[in-house]
């Protein structure tokens, strides 16, 4: 049932989620190695809730079953567990994931303690692997096993009041998807090129094409974008004129449909550039996300929710240029995804100065709870 009063935990309660993610930021694991993390919650929630946890391998979920009235459809609820990889490879929270698991766990306690009743089952997911996009695909067949009508998630994020509801119609964060495209040709003595392949001017050529191809999706279908992140031809022979080199772009889009054709039309360039040169070529895709497209009867909801708890909300008038593998859920079933303000003074995202703020975590259990 949904609330129409404000949820105020207790101190005792916040302390002890405060306290879980000071423990989780002390244990930062890479995507897919979450293994001390995912005992932490587990062991966490079997010491402080009477939920039933289902361990999945490499995520596990947890359900509190409905206990008064006729059984609702389930609704669920999704934490990130996974750390940043920053330089030198070590993993770091810079991301807030460890907020976002405590939160989640903190819903639980809540719920816990509760005095009122739940018509609804609630599922609890803590998902691996959000910062590679592989983690929402190996949790979303839940959605289907459970038959889970609606789920949501969260995002802490900078630059914004702390405490304020950041909250997106649409797309609330873009697709996106690293690129390599890989051209080879033959080698030939630096003095006579002629008798070689050289792949560079392909691909110089392909990225002055695609940037004219962002260029005209952006004036005529929607917001996209590309990024250059390096390129790499030859080698450092003088004497050898280069015959193999990549370009490596990222590129994302607000709308999932229209992403996928941008895409679509910059791997068709690569192929007309190689075919024209008489080139091999290879075309990788790197991590790709999904657009995160929120659904108009949940926003709905959410909006609601934040007026019944007194918290303050800003419209954001443009999706997060980010990405986040929430959209793959909402591929499935009706949800949203939200945001909480960290301040705007708060350091950025992926960042080593960042730490998630604890001042949020009410906040973001409120949300949550007022949502059942």
């Amino acid at each position: 049932m949904r609330r129409n009063r404000e949820c105020i935990m207790e101190k005792d309660l916040l302390d002890k989620i405060i306290a879980l993610r000071k423990k989780l930021h002390g244990m930062p694991e890479r995507s897919l190695a979450e293994t001390k993390t995912k005992q932490t919650l587990m062991q966490f929630l079997q010491e402080n809730t009477t939920l039933s946890i289902e361990d999945r391998g490499k995520w596990f979920y947890a359900v509190r079953k409905a206990d008064v009235g006729d059984r609702n459809v389930p609704v669920a609820f999704r934490a990130d567990m996974d750390a940043v990889c920053a330089r030198g490879g070590q993993p770091g929270h810079y991301c807030g994931h460890d907020g976002h698991s405590s939160i989640l766990a903190g819903l639980a306690l809540y719920l816990e303690k509760g005095k009122t009743g739940q018509d609804r089952d609630v599922y609890f997911i803590f998902q691996p692997a959000e910062e590679t996009g592989q983690g929402a695909k190996l949790c979303r067949p839940l959605i289907e096993e459970k038959k889970i009508s609606e789920i949501y998630g969260l995002h802490n994020i900078p630059g914004y009041p702390k405490n304020h509801i950041l909250i997106k119609e649409g797309t609330f964060a873009c697709a996106s998807t690293g690129l390599e495209i890989h051209m080879t040709g033959t080698p030939s003595h630096a003095a006579y090129p002629e008798a070689g392949k050289n792949p560079g001017f392909a691909l110089a050529k392909l990225l002055l094409e695609v940037e004219k191809l962002t260029e005209k999706v952006n004036e005529t279908r929607g917001f996209v974008r590309m990024t250059l992140i390096g390129m790499e031809i030859g080698s450092d022979s003088y004497g050898v004129s280069a015959s193999d080199g990549v370009l490596r772009l990222t590129v994302r889009g607000e709308r999932e449909c229209i992403f996928e054709e941008y895409v679509a039309g910059i791997k068709d360039l690569a192929k007309e550039r190689a075919k024209e040169e008489n080139l091999a070529l290879a075309i990788r895709e790197i991590e790709r996300f999904p657009a995160t497209e929120n659904h108009m009867d949940s926003v709905k909801k959410l909006r609601d929710c934040a007026a019944n708890q007194g918290l303050s909300v800003t419209e954001l008038k443009e999706p997060m240029r980010w990405s986040e593998d929430f959209g793959y859920y909402l591929q499935k079933t009706e949800g949203a995804f939200f945001g909480i303000g960290d301040g705007e003074g708060h350091a950025q995202l992926h960042t080593e100065q960042y730490e998630f703020p604890d001042e949020i975590i009410e906040t973001a259990v409120r949300m949550f709870g007022g949502l059942i």
